[in-house]
């Protein structure tokens, strides 16, 4: 019974030491910071980001690309809206923002991409990022 007990014990601070090291990491984690290309403006989405090929976050959409976003904070990108621009971003998704908040006055449907919430929007490489 005592090896027991101390077999479990030891077991015990063994797997605590582990979550230290790991859990208490002095280094937070940065948003990872993806690239692409203004492709367009669609009411119901947003702005269409055509994303880098290496970031396979979006989806194929007719007329735009095959690794498609839209980003529903369009007004975020100020004057980084324009077609052909290259950004630079992170994301967010959030299930209560799916949708830009605007009126659409023409009867559409929403494009079968992901509906993303970009932050860190830029017009120059983030830190770190590889070359295009």
């Amino acid at each position: 019974m005592r090896n027991l007990l101390t077999l479990g014990t030891a077991a015990l601070l063994l797997s605590a030491s582990s979550c230290h090291r790991k859990c208490n990491d002095p280094k937070p984690q940065q948003p990872e910071c993806y690239s692409g290309v203004v492709v367009g403006d669609a009411c119901m989405d947003g702005i269409l980001i055509e994303v880098d090929a290496r970031h396979a976050i979006g989806r194929p959409a007719s007329g735009y690309g095959n690794n498609v976003i839209a980003a529903v904070n369009f007004a975020d990108l100020g004057n980084l809206n324009r077609v052909g621009q290259r950004v630079w971003f992170s994301y967010r998704n959030d299930p209560n923002q799916q949708y830009p908040n605007r009126a659409c006055p023409t009867n559409t449907v929403p494009l079968p991409v992901p509906h993303l919430l970009l932050g860190n929007i830029a017009s120059t490489a983030c830190p770190g990022s590889a070359p295009r």
